[in-house]
């Protein structure tokens, strides 16, 4: 399973924070962190990478949620990550319009919990793994991993917006799931010298 994006133990903080306890948003906001920066990679355009960071991306959304949460209205956690989504969505086209041809400076990012350094770093260097592997990936591969991992839409809804028949989106996912655990195998063959462990991408869903 990619490491940031675990569907059990997401609900589970969504229906904890929407409960209203700050101290569960703030862990929730942490633990999407690594699924924005990943969405991010996925989500932007080449054209939009000369401009922006994924890492970015990610730490507006998590600002302009941390500062909305109180406005969400609903309970169910598919309304909350399609709400997510819409704001990850307008925070890139805000994000594009502001910089544009500006060189982009680097930014140390906020941190809603206390993290040690090394848990830090650790993360940051399994989230590289798997963007890195996602970026070699044909372009409805990383699509179809996005709508259905990170954005967690249904099938049919993805097959909608893919113009594709719902059984066809779940062999096209099947096939980009094989493709991702390749691409990170191919990875970590060419980063053994440095030692580390492996990152494995995500069981396939189940059929719906």
């Amino acid at each position: 399973m990619i490491l940031p994006v675990d569907l059990s133990k997401t609900q589970r903080l969504i229906r904890r924070a929407l409960d209203g306890a700050d101290s569960e948003r703030d862990e929730l906001l942490e633990y999407l962190r690594p699924r924005l920066v990943l969405w991010a990679g996925s989500r932007l355009s080449l054209g939009l990478r000369a401009k922006l960071e994924p890492d970015d991306v990610a730490q507006e959304t998590l600002l302009a949620i941390h500062k909305s949460m109180d406005r969400f209205e609903g309970r169910d956690y598919r309304a909350f990550l399609a709400w997510v989504f819409r704001i990850a969505e307008n925070r890139i086209r805000d994000m594009a319009d502001h910089f544009g041809a500006q060189k982009r400076q680097p930014r140390t990012p906020l941190t809603f919990t206390q993290t040690s350094p090394s848990t830090a770093a650790s993360r940051t260097e399994e989230v590289d793994k798997v963007a890195r592997a996602l970026e070699d990936l044909a372009e409805d591969h990383r699509d179809v991993v996005r709508l259905r991992r990170f954005e967690e839409r249904d099938v049919k809804e993805i097959a909608q917006i893919m113009g594709r028949s719902e059984n066809a989106v779940r062999i096209l996912y099947c096939r980009a799931l094989k493709a991702l655990r390749q691409s990170l195998k191919n990875g970590e063959s060419a980063s053994d010298g440095a030692g580390g462990g492996g990152t494995e991408a995500p069981e396939p869903d189940p059929p719906q």
